[in-house]
């Protein structure tokens, strides 16, 4: 595992982004929003993977302009 200079390890740290709420479903982004109400886990987890296929466009645009 790469770490940077100086430092021995590098400790990963992981969350679910989904939220179990009064019946409803919601997701956390990494900007700290809630997304939701989702009515299932499956669609909250749906809505998430399109989130962040739609975040990263600009990324993918500039790199395949490259």
């Amino acid at each position: 595992m790469n770490v940077r200079g100086g430092e021995d390890n590098k400790n990963w740290f992981r969350s679910d982004r989904m939220l179990h709420v009064n019946e409803n479903w919601y997701f956390v982004t990494r900007e700290n929003t809630q997304e939701g109400p989702f009515s299932s886990r499956n669609e909250a987890e749906n809505e998430l993977t399109l989130y962040i296929r739609h975040a990263n466009e600009p990324f993918y645009e500039r790199a395949g302009n490259a």
